[in-house]
């Protein structure tokens, strides 16, 4: 029996600016993923989740990305419908003159631990960050017309 299933592919980036303890910060302001966010967006048909993260950032910064690793991957399955949103997390150096705005938004370096104290950060970042910051792995939650569950760490 074939199960057909929509699955949306993304990729997110942390960027570090190469040799400091700043990042990369989109301060978006599209859609239900409004906030302080980072960079990242949809793979493209016939393209790694690897590549898709490097060109995804590198268009969204400006910055030229190096030593990029994977870190966690969030899943999102709706409770009754067959559909998955899936995001892959890597982290990344970034050089070179960050990008002002972009049509997502506005971009601006900010310290890390200025980024997690921070308000009005996008929805599940602070989860989020859990990967981007070493504790690796997928994080899950289910969801529905109603809501959302939180973020389950899966062990």
């Amino acid at each position: 029996m074939k199960r057909t299933e929509e699955v949306e592919l993304t990729v997110m980036v942390m960027v570090r600016k190469k040799g400091t303890d700043l990042i990369a910060v989109e301060e978006r302001k599209k859609g239900s993923w409004d906030g302080l966010i980072f960079p990242g967006g949809h793979v493209e048909k016939g393209e790694s989740f690897l590549a898709a993260a490097k060109r995804e950032a590198e268009e969204e910064t400006g910055l030229t990305l190096s030593n990029l690793a994977f870190c966690g991957v969030v899943h999102w399955a709706h409770r009754t419908k067959k559909e998955r949103y899936l995001a892959f997390l890597y982290t990344a150096e970034g050089e070179g003159e960050l990008l002002p705005e972009t049509h997502e938004g506005r971009n601006f370096w900010m310290p890390l631990e200025e980024f997690q104290r921070a308000e009005g950060k996008s929805p599940a970042m602070d989860e989020y960050l859990t990967c981007f910051l070493g504790e690796q792995g997928e994080l899950f939650a289910e969801y529905d017309e109603g809501g959302t569950d939180p973020l389950i760490r899966q062990k």
